[in-house]
């Protein structure tokens, strides 16, 4: 026990932090870094629970063993499809991070299957320790004077993968009263042998009653004063500067309006004072909130006017099921640290803005991206895990600042964290970048955020912000535990043909083409490449051009059926030899699965129409 107590005291607890520089030299448990494995299944479901694990037990080879089951941990629904995402277990246990994602339409086609299973070895240890050793030793690190508050904490007995077999080991979930919510995985030694931060679940909405006048910055003073960093636009410590102040706008926003007194909540968030220092929400009778930047006021209402509008973009693109409840902000938190964080193991999650060097709470790139993981989050649940999934979390936040940034003004969009960061305290970030996938990752899920963030710029540049924010939010849907950037490109591209019928897939191949992140001919068989294939498909470069037909070889007489990705036949065809054409004339933008029939089985390859 004096052993736990001791790694106990040591943990860091961050959360999905925008400024946690501090790389891990490369090392990455294996948990962290299995990869999913995307199957694009070629076949209709009902689209239910019952149906679906059903089918995925007959399917997923590391499900075909005894004791093997799956349960439903989330299911969520997007403007286009259905989202279901299973749990794996073994013996009635979870298996720490094994999950299978399927993204499937209303009327039943599987749009992909994202497999992030575990083997189960032969031999399974299935005996669990007591639970005592575990409980009393986080009760006594909890009752140390130096330790925070805990509020909540659950134990769990989990199988956890070590690197070549699983274990039967203790998972504590452990949710603080202030800022820190995190896991821990112990082995029957009662040693930690695995930490992380968590993901939970959310609360209802809060009304809404009166319009206000806010005065804050739009979306920077930098941006709007169209200025370097540097004297007389700089932090100074906080100080009420004029050029600064000149900044600052009035903009109108939606408040709680009760018993005379106007409160700083609405739909979209709240303003909370659950980390230290200890301040009050501005609040009262008058209905225009006019601070200074060295009251704490402002960087309330900076926070508020810029996260309920953010929320109120995704809700008009159609994604009204995302966010719908009202976050808790704390524009004052993190005991003054030059940070911010999401934090999704309160009911609701968490905002905090540390006030370090510049306040962060004062530049919308800062609030923006944060608001960006529980928008992630909100989208696909339970999913945040693994080296490039979190890197793209980290990219995903990035990019809506830089989209949010450039739809107000063209001036320095690029520099993510525009205000907070590219001066004495810290370097920000970029969404302008040359690297390329994979050679230049670092495993690093900072420093590789960019190779997604930047190629998503690239095309806002060519189909602008709603287009891209739209298709962005429907692929976060599909997104998976140990999604790589590929995998995450193909749900990319799958999102523009549910939304947009395909018509963006020129641009959009381009930008991933280029990066790395999809191949030019991507009419590879995307359920398993490494099968040998009976068939051959030639002129995929011509017919994705719309220069010329596909043509299938095979090795005897076959049947051809071309789908969309909505699941519609658009045609079909038999051949009488061992080769068969199938002209792209007339034939819409997009991704199809062209499914090749014969005696031999049924095998599908992607094939696309730019």
């Amino acid at each position: 026990m004096r052993a736990l107590l001791i790694i106990l005291s040591l943990l860091p607890f961050a959360s999905m932090a925008q400024k946690a520089w501090v790389a891990d030299n490369g090392v990455k448990h294996p948990i962290d870094a299995k990869q999913a494995t995307l199957l694009m299944a070629n076949t209709r479901l009902s689209a239910d629970s019952t149906t679906l694990s059903t089918y995925l037990m007959q399917t997923v080879g590391n499900l075909m063993v005894e004791g093997s089951g799956l349960r439903l941990e989330h299911l969520n629904r997007s403007p286009k499809a259905h989202h279901f995402l299973f749990a794996q277990t073994y013996a009635g246990r979870r298996v720490m991070r094994g999950s299978v994602k399927v993204n499937i339409t209303p009327d039943g086609r599987v749009v992909s299957i994202y497999d992030h299973t575990f083997a189960i070895p032969e031999q399974v240890d299935t005996l669990f320790p007591p639970h005592d050793a575990y409980h009393h030793g986080l009760m006594a690190h909890y009752d140390h004077r130096d330790n925070g508050q805990m509020e909540r904490y659950t134990l769990e007995e989990t199988f956890f993968f070590d690197g070549t077999t699983l274990l039967p080991c203790i998972r504590l979930e452990v949710v603080e009263k202030q800022d820190r919510h995190y896991e821990m995985v112990l082995n029957t030694s009662v040693k930690v042998i695995y930490q992380n931060d968590l993901i939970t679940y959310y609360a209802p909405p809060a009304p809404q009653d009166s319009v206000v006048t806010l005065w804050v910055f739009e979306p920077d003073p930098l941006t709007s004063a169209q200025q370097e960093y540097g004297i007389p636009y700089a932090d100074q410590d906080d100080q009420s500067i004029g050029e600064l102040n000149a900044e600052r706008v009035p903009v109108q926003a939606t408040l709680t309006f009760d018993n005379g007194t106007f409160s700083m909540r609405n739909s979209a968030m709240e303003i909370v004072d659950f980390s230290s220092p200890t301040t009050s929400a501005p609040g009262g009778s008058s209905n225009v909130f006019n601070y200074s930047r060295d009251e704490d006021g402002f960087e309330d209402c900076n926070a508020l006017y810029h996260i309920t509008r953010m929320r109120d973009h995704v809700h008009a693109l159609g994604f009204t099921d995302l966010m719908d409840y009202a976050i808790h902000v704390d524009a004052h938190a993190l005991s003054g640290a030059d940070n911010s964080n999401f934090n999704q193991g309160h009911t609701p999650p968490r905002l905090s803005f540390g006030e370090g060097g510049v306040d962060d709470a004062e530049d919308a790139d800062v609030l923006v991206h944060e608001y960006g993981h529980a928008i992630m989050h909100s989208a696909a649940p339970n999913t945040n895990t693994g080296t490039e999934r979190r890197a793209m979390d980290e990219a995903i936040g990035d990019y809506f600042a830089s989209s949010y940034s450039r739809n107000s003004s063209s001036f320095r969009w690029q520099d993510v964290f525009t205000w907070d960061g590219h001066n004495e305290y810290w370097a920000g970030r970029t969404t302008v970048s040359a690297d390329h996938y994979p050679e230049d990752l670092q495993q690093n899920i900072y420093t590789d955020a960019d190779i997604w963030s930047a190629t998503l710029m690239q095309i806002w540049g060519d189909i602008g912000r709603n287009a891209t924010d739209a298709i962005m939010l429907q692929a976060a849907y599909s997104f998976s535990s140990g999604m790589t950037m590929p995998q995450a490109a193909i749900a990319f591209l799958q999102a523009d043909t549910l939304l947009f019928d395909g018509a963006h897939f020129g641009p959009i191949h381009q930008r991933m083409y280029d990066r790395g992140l999809l191949p030019w001919n991507v009419s590879v068989d995307q359920l398993n490449p490494t099968i040998a294939s009976p068939y051959q498909l030639l002129g995929s470069l011509h017919f994705a051009d719309g220069n010329g037909p596909l043509t299938v070889l095979g090795q005897a007489p076959f049947s051809v059926a071309l789908i969309d990705a909505l699941g519609r036949t658009i045609s079909a065809q038999q051949s009488t030899t061992d080769r068969l054409s199938i002209a792209s004339d007339g034939l819409a933008p997009g991704i199809y699965v062209l499914t090749i029939g014969s005696p031999r089985g049924v095998q599908s390859f992607k094939v696309v129409r730019k």
